[in-house]
């Protein structure tokens, strides 16, 4: 007896250290797999949402942009084939920053001469009465998109993506520059750039891009930047404008869209810009048109800056003011350095 329960226990040890080594070698095998499996600086997995066949490797998934179009709200109107599409990201109650845009750098006299409009974007209110004042205020001005997402932080992503798939399939225009609403847009000069100066028709990713040191991936789980391993492997991203705005033509726009049906969709929104135009082999071009800070601009600053980062209400109508004053003041110094 006491030599059949030996047997057994030699027979179930043996299985054991057999488990051991078959769960070591298909650990051994993952880590492979996890090597190889980066392409282009990137380490692709997804969310829930849409499935992308990767051969040998099962599904990977990228942005949902059939869910960001659910929904029963209104969209914009706009014309087709302008010169710009000016998409600001906005917060449901940043109520009093989208009226102060829309009453100094958003707003027209007429028609001008190259067309563009300006089109605020926007998610789900978490507070109904919000929703509610977002959804009158979208009836009286007609410019706002509301998308089917959470408006958070976090979700800046897909708001950007959700504007950027709804211009390039409803509007066509020839450029689209994504700002916040914290930004100074120089409408009196930039429309008039891109149609008569700019030389750069297509293949154009344009703004302010981080410095090499900027770019390195944070890992840390309290910070709003955070992105986790699993979510980006790399631990820095490829050059990239900063999201205070950049300007995208039309089928760089289309190109970017498409990387993201196969790549996974991270929280940081400049950032995966720009790992999709490395996927779509767009290289992003160095601008300081696009301030990320806001100083004490001369007047004549405003001919050459076309981006201006973190206004108040009252510094976005001041840098207006100024705006229009260099369109008289400083026509000569116009065209200096085209993009640099």
């Amino acid at each position: 007896m006491a030599q059949m329960r030996w047997w057994c226990w030699k027979r179930l040890l043996c299985a054991s250290l057999l488990l051991l080594l078959l769960l070591w070698c298909l650990l051994l095998l993952a880590r492979d797999v996890q090597k190889k499996w980066p392409v282009a600086g990137r380490f692709r997995l997804a969310p829930r949402g849409q499935l992308l066949a990767r051969p040998g490797l099962g599904a990977v998934q990228g942005v949902d942009f059939a869910s960001l179009f659910a929904g029963s709200h209104a969209s914009p109107r706009c014309d087709w084939g302008q010169v710009l599409l000016i998409l600001v990201t906005s917060a449901p109650g940043n109520v009093e920053a989208r009226h102060v845009i829309r009453r100094t750098w958003a707003a027209q006299e007429g028609q001008p001469p190259n067309r563009w409009q300006t089109v605020f974007l926007v998610g789900q209110a978490a507070e109904a009465e919000v929703a509610r004042g977002v959804q009158r205020e979208q009836q009286e001005f007609g410019d706002i998109l509301v998308g089917n997402y959470k408006d958070t932080y976090r979700n800046l992503t897909l708001k950007v993506m959700h504007g950027l798939k709804w211009a390039s399939k409803k509007c066509r225009p020839r450029y689209i520059l994504k700002t916040d609403d914290d930004c100074f847009v120089n409408t009196d000069r930039l429309p008039a750039f891109l149609a008569e100066v700019n030389t750069v028709r297509t293949g154009l990713y344009v703004g302010s891009l981080f410095s090499q040191e900027k770019r390195q991936v944070i890992r840390e789980p309290s910070s709003k930047w955070y992105v986790s391993r699993q979510d980006y492997h790399p631990d820095e991203y490829p050059p990239y404008a900063s999201g205070i705005g950049y300007v995208l033509s039309l089928d760089v726009a289309e190109k970017i869209l498409e990387a993201a049906r196969r790549v996974r969709p991270i929280p940081v929104e400049d950032a995966y810009v720009g790992i999709l135009a490395e996927e779509a082999g767009v290289r992003a071009k160095a601008s300081a048109r696009f301030a990320k800070h806001n100083v004490r601009w001369r007047v004549c600053n405003y001919r050459y800056l076309m981006v201006i980062h973190h206004l108040s209400p009252r510094e976005q109508e001041a840098a207006w003011r100024s705006m229009l004053q260099a369109h008289s003041a400083c026509r000569d110094s116009l065209e200096v350095s085209r993009w640099k």
